[in-house]
């Protein structure tokens, strides 16, 4: 999205420019009672970029537009790329850092009463981090927080209000989806965990927990970075190590209690997978 529209102030640093709307006209009665702006930023930051603070009395939504870089909140790592964004409370400390030759991002900060329950709600989850896929208005929502703060009308503050808490809204709708699907992935886990040994397919893990094959296989990915399969497979595999360590069954037998269909085929994927056959990885010191 094009941020022309704005009246930004642009200043060089060491590490890239930053093009601002340092500080909004804001009315003592929006303080008091609405949702208002701060600040906004456009950064374009080099890779040597970081950026430290706590103890500030206002919210942050950082969204990015190209490049990556690094978030550590509350003691956890983000990783932010493009199509990512983050909402933290800047009263807690915080640390950015580019981790591409450029990162570019937008800052929204902002304030106000009814604005305290709505990040209180998302912060509780444990991830501040959204993204596209969950939240794809949030750039027009941004983008109309900032238009109307540009326009003279009657009731703009309380425009602007209401916009900040449909976009607020909908990130923690998004947010809730997100934690729904994490709970189902878990799930899955724990039966493959618990039935690996059994006849096991993308099919039939999406048919039992109500889920398309699709819609399973992305969000099993994402969570885990393994596809079902490669993850029942590398689970096989891994307790068949432990097997052919541990035990003297015999490879046939190993390979029916770890659920591969005949000694052959296990032989063939512990080989892809280990780089050598079943036997000679009995037979390591």
């Amino acid at each position: 999205m094009n941020y022309n529209f704005l009246p930004l102030i642009t200043h060089s640093f060491t590490y890239g420019t930053e093009q601002i709307i340092p500080r909004f006209i804001v009315s003592k009665k929006a303080k008091e009672s609405l949702i208002y702006p701060e600040s906004f930023r456009l950064l374009k930051t080099s890779y040597d970029y970081y950026m430290e603070g706590n103890n500030q009395e206002f919210y942050e939504i950082r969204y990015i537009l190209d490049g990556e870089g690094y978030l550590k909140y509350n003691g956890r790592s983000y990783l932010l790329k493009k199509g990512d964004g983050c909402l933290i409370d800047c009263r807690q400390k915080y640390y950015y850092q580019t981790a591409s030759y450029n990162w570019v991002s937008t800052c929204l900060s902002f304030n106000g009463v009814p604005a305290i329950p709505l990040v209180q709600s998302y912060l509780q989850s444990g991830s501040v981090k959204f993204n596209d896929a969950m939240f794809s208005n949030f750039e027009p929502l941004q983008a109309h927080i900032l238009q109307c703060t540009q326009k003279i009308s009657s009731y703009m503050e309380y425009e602007v209000s209401c916009t900040f808490y449909m976009l607020l809204t909908n990130l923690l709708i998004a947010q809730s989806k997100t934690r729904n699907t994490s709970e189902v992935i878990e799930k899955i886990v724990s039966y493959i965990q618990a039935n690996y040994m059994n006849a096991l397919t993308a099919e039939g893990l999406a048919h039992l927990f109500g889920l398309s094959r699709t819609h399973m296989t992305r969000c099993f990915k994402e969570y885990t970075g393994f596809t079902p399969h490669e993850y029942i497979t590398q689970l096989r595999i891994y307790n068949a190590k432990y097997l052919l360590r541990a035990t003297a069954l015999s490879i046939e037998e190993i390979s029916r209690q770890t659920g591969f269909s005949d000694s052959v085929y296990f032989i063939q994927v512990f080989k892809r997978s280990e780089g050598i056959t079943p036997s000679r990885y009995r037979k390591l010191p």
